[in-house]
């Protein structure tokens, strides 16, 4: 159902500067655990397509993602989402959180699905990695970066590096959570518990990102932190003494040693160009401060066609419409000065500086919505579920031998269901009865391994 929003709200990032918004075309875009996400027609104060994020915070809570969204005491960057304006709410004792943000149509991983050209592919990594300079300048890691996290506007080509739940100032000596990063993009330090690390991890996970935009599926599909972990070591051979005392984790499962020699990357990736395996291997290392990055990597002549007078997309555009000269020149500067004024805002207290309320309006109270997603003491509840799910998948060690047998020893009942079945249906079928029962053994087999691969 879709209504229109008169809202009164706070211009970001300047503080205390009310403005009133008005919103034609207001309509649920996309539910999750932590928030629901809005889409509309921006009015008033002017006109453009908005995202509305719609969360529940804790009470006093203000974490790192507020703070950074806001844009406060840091330069906006083109290729990192900006919150423009916010407003809350407060309903009995909870306090609902709007954010608005420019619209992305699109996500990476969207996008990926299709077939991208060349240009497309260095287009959308020089942006992707110009965001993770100006995050590294400013001490920030986003420690969830995947295709899901990262907007695009795939007819204007422009790329936005978001969702910041994750993200957190890095202080150089000081102990991070090492669970953190989704599986299939998490860096090798990581995986072994690495307490200390840097921007670096982005850089590892930007590469994976830049492989499966050429594979168009993820290219490292481990099961579970081992099996992931084993995947890079068929792929890149297993680290040396040199490089796991770089990555500052634990030390190697002792299984992992028989990979002395990987495979290679372009195993995995058979489309994959010569130009672009060479390039691949510069970010893909396990020395974390060696990965390709930053100015030094926004330079490289793998970007050299996206420069080249009346270079073009596919769809005719130019590409100098998308990386300007000025962004060019921007992103091959040395640090800026004032980055570290966002690090020094993080260090202070911060947990009554919330959004003041605002006057609800006639905002979403027509808006159709999937309730569980609105109501705090659920949300709170698939949370827990969700990291208990999570802990419990990563405790899992598929190389051990117990747990090699116990994998087999269920191949092996699986396969004697199918021939089982499959004598059925042919007994069936020659009789011409019970094909119905047949059937439904066959499809309750099929739920079963369904279930099953599941749960591994």
């Amino acid at each position: 159902m879709s209504v229109t929003v008169e809202q009164e709200a706070y211009e970001m990032p300047a503080d205390n500067k009310k403005v009133m918004l008005k919103i034609d075309d207001v309509h649920l875009h996309s539910c999750g655990v932590f928030s629901n996400v809005y889409k509309g027609d921006l009015r008033e104060p002017y006109a453009k397509k908005i995202a509305i994020k719609k969360s529940w915070p804790e009470k006093g809570e203000r974490n790192f993602e507020f703070i950074f969204l806001t844009g406060r005491e840091r330069s906006k960057h083109k290729n990192v989402i900006q919150m423009i304006f916010a407003f809350s709410h407060n309903y009995d004792n909870k306090v609902c959180e709007s954010y608005v943000f420019d619209y992305m149509p699109n996500t990476l991983a969207e996008v990926i699905r299709q077939k991208l050209t060349d240009i497309d592919i260095r287009l959308y990594t020089w942006q992707m990695f110009a965001g993770l300079k100006y995050l590294e300048e400013h001490k920030v890691v986003h420690r969830d970066l995947k295709p899901v996290n990262i907007l695009v506007d795939h007819d204007t080509a422009l790329l936005k590096i978001s969702d910041f739940g994750s993200a957190k100032i890095i202080v150089k000596g000081k102990a991070n959570n090492c669970y953190q990063v989704t599986r299939f993009y998490r860096p090798p330090e990581l995986l072994q518990k690495a307490m200390e690390y840097s921007a670096t991890v982005d850089a590892w996970s930007a590469g994976c990102i830049l492989a499966e935009m050429v594979k168009r599926h993820v290219v490292f599909p481990g099961r579970d932190s081992a099996h992931q972990m084993k995947l890079y070591c068929r792929c890149f051979g297993a680290p040396n003494e040199q490089e796991i005392k770089a990555m500052r984790g634990e030390r190697l499962d002792q299984e992992l040693w028989k990979f002395t020699k990987g495979y290679g990357l372009q195993r995995l990736v058979t489309e994959i160009t010569p130009e672009q395996l060479q390039f691949l291997k510069r970010i893909l290392v396990y020395t974390p401060e060696k990965r390709l990055r930053g100015k030094e990597l926004l330079q490289d002549p793998f970007f050299r066609p996206l420069f080249k007078a009346g270079a073009v997309r596919h769809n005719g555009q130019k590409v100098s419409e998308v990386i300007t000269q000025a962004d060019y020149k921007k992103a091959c500067e040395n640090e800026d000065a004032s980055a570290c004024r966002l690090a020094q805002l993080a260090k202070t207290d911060t947990k009554d500086q919330g959004i003041p309320n605002c006057e609800k309006s006639n905002s979403y109270e027509n808006v159709v919505t999937r309730r569980s997603t609105l109501i705090p003491k659920e949300q709170k509840m698939a949370r827990e579920i969700k990291s208990k799910e999570d802990n419990s998948n990563d405790d899992r060690r598929l190389g051990s031998s117990e747990d090699r047998k116990s994998e087999n020893e269920a191949k092996k009942k699986r396969s004697t269901e199918v021939a089982s079945a499959g004598k059925r249906s042919d007994q069936s079928s020659s009789t011409g009865v019970g094909k119905k029962s047949v059937m439904k053994s066959l499809m309750q087999h099929i739920t079963s391994r369904h279930h099953d691969a599941h749960q591994e």
